[in-house]
């Protein structure tokens, strides 16, 4: 996963640029960087491993400058910077390229080559993307080859000296527009603009690319791009709960996916948990269904990461041990619901099954808030295999035996329909319908 983000203002940008690509710090944590330019140099150009706030101190921000710039926060080493037929540029995106290896040696028989390899000369898919779109004459034609020759899905942001374009796929990788007294942003998430003072303009549709500058976001292309999904993990695990994603608004999709677990799959218990923090809109939506007191068992540790984020399972598997602490008093003779977002190797849910047992819990019940996952995602990196999905290597009433749960309930495709407003042709449905 990803958060990029993209400004342009009338004024100096760094303040903005920084913010709103802080408040994407959810969706990736290993690396960030910034870029700013003018209108007629790039005058800074910065990445780093880390998190945004260690990597990008007040006394490193006021080094910065600029009208126009991008941010991300990533997996991978990005921005990244490329000159190309259509003058230089720096981009970062967000995404999966599928046919990876095959782009990439493509590339390498035309005689392009790469800096910054990795590995047995591996390359990250944000090279690969730049290289292809610089070998175009316009960034425009360069998204569309783009798109004509890789698997996978994509958003991305780009700065040149004349302004920031932004540029989305097939829809699984969400961009959205903000405006503000003359300056306009684009960021993978809305919840970037509040506290920059930003309102929500639009999403940035499937096979749209525009370009942000001093004039506004001017409409430059769109590709013919079908079919068009949006991905529906989204809204129950990765956004930020105070996002919109497609006009609807995350925190009440997830409050929804709550009631419709607690009426299908009603329980008489003493009280609803989350596994927070991804667990926790969708525990108070089965409380509110239910009439259970909702009341957490478990506090996250606010010093911890996100668990699902990391790129390599031992590190998740640490992050999940780590970062949250139980609370015995509330759990002894209780018989409790404890509601998450999804369960994909079952490693976490049996942990947390097991504490809250050998504290004195009475019963527990789960209910996910997604469908059984039995596949990993074509579109994301962080699931790598199929067989890591416990779900795809036995029944669910196994599953429930397994992790010593009184019962174990999942969410349905239908429940996402009703929760997002949206039907099944328009949603990502490939981790639980491959």
């Amino acid at each position: 996963m990803a958060g990029i983000f993209g400004v342009s203002s009338n004024e100096d940008c760094v303040k903005d640029l920084f913010l709103g690509t802080f408040y994407l710090q959810h969706r990736a944590q290993d690396y960030c960087g910034l870029a700013c330019s003018d209108g007629k140099t790039f005058s800074a150009y910065d990445t780093h491993r880390g998190l945004m706030r260690q990597q990008f101190p007040k006394k490193v921000l006021k080094d910065l400058k600029g009208n126009f710039g991008i941010g991300c926060v990533t997996g991978d080493r990005q921005p990244v910077s490329v000159l190309g037929k259509a003058g230089a540029f720096i981009v970062a995106y967000d995404g999966n390229i599928i046919n990876h290896d095959e782009l990439r040696d493509a590339l390498l028989m035309k005689g392009i080559g790469f800096t910054g390899f990795i590995g047995e000369g591996e390359v990250h898919d944000s090279a690969v993307i730049a290289k292809i779109i610089s070998s175009e004459s316009t960034f425009e034609r360069g998204i569309e080859s783009l798109a004509k020759i890789m698997k996978g899905d994509f958003a991305l942001v780009a700065l040149t000296k004349t302004g920031v374009y932004a540029a989305r796929g097939w829809g699984r990788k969400h961009l959205i527009l903000g405006k503000k007294n003359g300056s306009y942003a684009v960021s993978s998430e809305s919840n970037s603009f509040p506290n920059t003072g930003f309102e929500i303009m639009r999403d940035i549709e499937p096979g749209e690319i525009v370009l942000i500058n001093e004039e506004g976001v001017n409409h430059v292309g769109r590709l013919d791009l079908n079919p068009k999904k949006y991905c529906s993990f989204e809204w129950i695990y990765t956004a930020h709960p105070a996002s919109v994603i497609e006009g609807k608004s995350v925190a009440e999709v997830r409050i929804n996916l709550g009631k419709a677990l607690a009426r299908r799959y009603p329980v008489a218990a003493d009280l609803v948990s989350p596994v927070p923090n991804s667990g926790r809109w969708h525990a108070l939506g089965f409380s509110m269904a239910s009439g259970i007191p909702h009341i957490e068992v478990f506090v996250r540790y606010d010093y911890s990461d996100r668990s699902y984020t990391p790129g390599q399972q031992p590190d998740r598997d640490v992050e999940a041990r780590t970062k949250l602490i139980p609370i015995k008093e509330v759990i002894k003779g209780k018989i409790i619901v404890l509601v998450d977002d999804s369960i994909v190797r079952g490693t976490q849910m049996l942990t947390r099954v097991r504490v809250l047992k050998e504290m004195g819990a009475k019963e527990v019940h789960a209910r996910i808030a997604c469908p059984p996952l039995v596949a990993a995602c074509h579109f994301g990196k962080t699931t790598r295999c199929n067989d890591e999905c416990i779900a795809r290597r036995m029944p669910i009433k196994e599953i429930q035996e397994s992790m010593g749960l009184d019962s174990l309930g999942y969410a349905t495709v239908e429940d996402l329909e009703e929760a997002t407003g949206l039907p099944r042709e328009k949603l990502c449905l490939d981790c639980w319908e491959p």
